[in-house]
């Protein structure tokens, strides 16, 4: 019989599973209860029962009961004063004979409470255990020394279920009979080896059932009892993974060092803080000249151009600090043999698990080439732009696609635009209206892909400020593609301020027409020249004429030799009057103070004066013998004047005809210097007076001293 006793308050009775079977149950105070198989007991029975305390009261009461009870409570509360709390006794009784009869009952109690408690900790440690076994990733098995199975967990079940074994199958059997015998061939020395004695550790390859290859590792420990081995655990693990993923590492890293020397650029691996050289490919050694050992033993400071190492270490120290992503720059090393070469380095940091970086990786692209030619290019850029400032000339593109023009800062100024580009369209809103057909012709000829033409177009343009201004642009097209799929991509070329040229191309033209006008007048002032010689000295006509040719000839000189630049007005005066030198001073008065004359006027006065003296000789006052003309010049205040005035000549009348003398004389001084011009033909001979601000006229310089001279009249 089992009692729990000491509980405080009532005991709940545990009741009867099974025959033969007796309970007892014992409060804290004096309540007892029997239940069961207390008259058999009383018969003369003797039981043995384990159970817990109960409420009822059993009616049989005698003399046995009673002394069970006193014997009972009496332990119970002994047991209770030494436990302090609920405990568990086995308690036996066994009835007292006298004279065939039972006249009492002999009990004993065991206090196995500890006992209890190490059984119910033991079957909640097998089963922490048989948790543990059954839920890890590893398969582990007991056997004894004839290697037949005792135990298999959970994941070790599962394995052989791939197998095709059932795990109910599996206890009691031999492992050669579960396993393959290519398997066991190679457990079994480690088997035979752990049960000597020894821990063994190792891996193996098997098949399962569809044919797919496994690794495992599986370690066997041996079971010792009394100093003796009676069987063997072992642990296998499934590391089929592992292998594949080591295989792909071994095979990952073959491909990476095959790349990383094979490479055609450089590769490199460095330390992150010292710059040290880790590994160094072939590419890269024969880029910089150095052997391997040599460059192991370097760092990659070391071979770095002087003007970048500093340039460099900060955005080294960035990358590593995880404060930029990618290190890319354009740099140049020191060869091995002194010489410089440039190269495009991308670096990259290699970090481990928690971010620290453990190497530095870099790719080295040779572009040495490259650089030397950038330098060749911007040379030669260089040469053009000073060809083109020589030149005065503009660079220009047009992008047909995007229909926009764009040029460089003299084409800039030349267009009257100061952004980079501009659209077409706005650009051909300074061209001149009557010019914008012809423009846009030379455009569209020089883009057709099936015939194009090179582009030389003159045209007007109009400025912000009004003014109108010359252009010539030289440009020629350039395609891709081939048949119809051909088609222009860009049009560049030159663009010019021929507005000077334009000036002296229309002066040209008007010289064309005076050096044919004056081939004319030259051969009437030399036939004049001739006839006044002839009569006035007939024996010295030879010598005389020639005179009078010479003095032609050194007008034309002086004209020649000052290109109308700045020329003096007495000079101007005498070259005019060259053929007619003879009369200076008798019939021809010339009075007037130093002046110079811009180039501008002295080329349309001098003109007029040529064209006086010629009508003067041909039919005015030179042309008899007492006419006379008198030439004068000066200026009042801010303003000049010069007259030509005959007298005593023959009658003159003002021609039907207004010939290009008359233009010259009038027009084109007037024009040139922004004056006014008197031409009258009285009866008294012919008047011609120019009146004009000085300014227009006279050099800075001449204008600066106002001569005042007094103008003297015929």
């Amino acid at each position: 019989m089992t009692l729990f006793v000491g509980q405080a308050g009532s005991l709940k009775t545990y009741a009867s599973q099974a025959a033969g079977l007796a309970v007892v149950a014992i409060t804290a105070g004096v309540l007892i209860s029997w239940w069961g198989e207390l008259p058999s007991l009383l018969r003369g029975g003797s039981t043995g029962i384990d159970g817990s305390p109960v409420q009822a009261v059993w009616w049989t009461i005698g003399l046995a009961v009673l002394l069970v009870v006193a014997l009972a409570l009496l332990l119970g509360w002994i047991i209770a004063r030494l436990a302090g709390h609920a405990a568990r006794a086995h308690v036996c009784f066994k009835p007292e004979w006298r004279d065939g009869k039972v006249v009492g009952a002999v009990g004993a109690s065991i206090n196995n409470t500890r006992l209890k408690r190490a059984e119910a900790a033991l079957r909640q440690s097998e089963r922490q255990l048989r948790l543990v076994t059954d839920n890890a990733p590893v398969g582990i098995v007991h056997c004894d020394t004839e290697l037949r199975y005792k135990f298999i967990n959970r994941y070790h079940a599962q394995r052989l279920k791939v197998l095709g074994v059932s795990p109910d199958e599996v206890i009691g059997k031999r492992i050669s009979e579960v396993i393959d015998d290519k398997l066991f061939a190679i457990v079994e020395p480690y088997a035979r080896e752990c049960l000597a004695g020894k821990a063994v550790e190792f891996e193996a390859e098997a098949s399962n059932r569809i044919g797919e290859l496994q690794f495992l590792h599986l370690r066997f420990e041996p079971e010792w009892k009394n100093g003796k081995v009676v069987g063997l655990v072992s642990a296998g693990t499934d590391i089929t993974r592992l292998k594949c993923a080591e295989a792909a590492l071994r095979e990952s890293e073959a491909t990476f060092r095959a790349m990383f020397e094979i490479s055609s650029v450089g590769k490199i691996e460095v330390e992150p803080e010292s710059g040290r050289f880790l590994r160094v490919n072939a590419a890269m050694r024969k880029f910089v000249g150095y052997t391997e050992a040599e460059l192991l033993a370097r760092t990659v400071y070391d071979i770095t151009h002087p003007d970048e190492r500093d340039r460099d270490r900060e955005p080294l120290r960035r990358l590593v600090a995880g404060e930029s992503d990618v290190f890319d720059v354009e740099k140049r090393y020191i060869r091995k043999d002194g010489n410089a070469v440039w190269a495009r380095v991308t670096v990259n940091v290699i970090r481990d698990g928690s971010g620290r970086p453990l190497r530095n990786t870099a790719v080295i692209q040779d572009i040495n080439a490259r650089k030397q030619a950038e330098q060749a290019l911007l040379a030669s850029n260089d040469r053009l732009q000073i060809a083109l400032d020589a030149a005065q000339l503009g660079s220009w593109q047009y992008d047909p696609f995007r229909r926009v023009f764009s040029g460089d800062t003299r084409c800039q100024e030349i267009f009257d635009f100061s952004k980079d580009e501009a659209a077409i369209e706005e650009v051909m809103k300074q061209v001149h209206p009557d010019d914008v057909e012809k423009v846009l012709g030379a455009i569209e000829a020089s883009l057709d892909p099936v015939d194009p033409k090179r582009s030389a177009t003159e045209f007007r343009l109009r400025r912000a400020d009004g003014e109108v201004r010359w252009v010539e642009t030289l440009g020629l097209a350039y395609f891709e593609g081939k048949g119809r799929e051909r088609q222009a991509v860009g049009f560049g070329g030159t663009a010019q301020d021929i507005t000077e040229r334009k000036e002296r191309e229309e002066k040209e033209h008007l010289l064309m027409r005076e050096i044919n006008h004056r081939a004319k007048n030259m051969l009437s002032v030399v036939h004049s020249i001739a006839q006044q010689t002839a009569t006035q000295n007939p024996k010295n006509f030879v010598e005389s004429f020639s005179e009078r040719i010479q003095a032609l000839s050194a007008n034309q000189d002086l004209l020649v030799r000052n290109e109308w630049q700045g020329v003096d007005l007495g000079d101007l005066v005498n070259a005019q009057l060259a053929p007619f030198a003879g009369l200076i001073g008798s019939r021809i008065v010339v009075h007037g103070p130093k002046l110079c004359l811009k180039p501008a006027s002295a080329q349309a006065i001098g003109l007029a004066l040529h064209e006086l003296a010629t009508n003067a000789g041909k039919y005015g006052s030179l042309s008899a013998d007492t006419g006379q003309v008198y030439v004068y010049w000066g200026t009042v205040g801010d303003t000049f004047t010069m007259s030509w005035t005959e007298r005593d000549g023959p009658s003159v009348s003002a021609p039907k005809r207004r010939g290009f003398g008359t233009v010259v004389m009038e027009a084109m001084v007037e024009r040139s210097v922004d004056g006014k011009v008197d031409h009258d033909y009285a009866l008294s001979g012919v008047t011609w007076r120019l009146t004009c601000p000085a300014a227009n006229a006279l050099e800075h310089r001449e204008h600066e001293k106002r001569p005042r001279v007094r103008m003297l009249r015929a």
